[in-house]
């Protein structure tokens, strides 16, 4: 019973995991009305790639690209697609140690915001531009416009994740002593 449980306690904790931040996230009434609303659908691919490898990534990727899609009321394959990507991609980034990795994640946060919100600002141009006087730099100003404080939700819910991801890991934590390198650039091993 004890090895049937450690195999489907990665399911477990990622499937709530991803049932709670996606009410939250959007669950208007609860932190919406306060503006409090993080993009949970963003950064959790994000870190679960950059903790756990490229394959729990992209799952959680696709399974958050899914979600974004489908409670956004769009057509699959674009919010998935992107997630995907990012889920996958970060679970190839250098496995950083210590101190140092909080700094790394808040920095890969930071970037993968702002490159998501210009994305979406691009794509709402694109499908604006059948319109006159249609402006790239006035959807941009409009998009920018929460950018820090959407930079700042996102890193708070970074912080949070990181503190979940702690107290009720995905997988049970080795017992190994991480001597060596605080930096290493080999892709496919997991901060675990």
């Amino acid at each position: 019973m004890k090895s049937f449980i450690a195999r489907i306690r990665p399911a477990l904790v990622y499937i709530l995991a991803i049932i709670i931040g996606t009410s939250l996230q959007f669950d208007g009434r609860f932190l919406g009305s306060l503006g409090l609303q993080a993009d949970f659908l963003l950064v959790f691919p994000l870190l679960t790639g950059m903790g756990y490898g490229p394959r729990d990534g992209l799952i959680i990727g696709l399974v958050s690209g899914f979600f974004r899609d489908y409670l956004a009321g769009r057509y699959f394959g674009g919010g998935m697609f992107c997630t995907f990507l990012l889920g996958w991609g970060s679970g190839y980034l250098p496995v950083v140690r210590g101190k140092l990795r909080l700094a790394f994640y808040a920095l890969m946060v930071i970037a993968a915001t702002v490159i998501f919100q210009f994305i979406g600002a691009f794509l709402v141009f694109i499908g604006q531009s059948f319109q006159p006087r249609t402006n790239l730099l006035w959807i941009l100003g409009k998009m920018g416009s929460n950018l820090p404080w959407l930079i700042v939700k996102n890193l708070v819910l970074t912080g949070i994740l990181i503190i979940v991801h702690y107290i009720l890991p995905p997988y049970p934590r080795s017992d190994r002593d991480y001597g060596g390198p605080m930096i290493r650039f080999e892709p496919g091993e997991s901060n675990v």
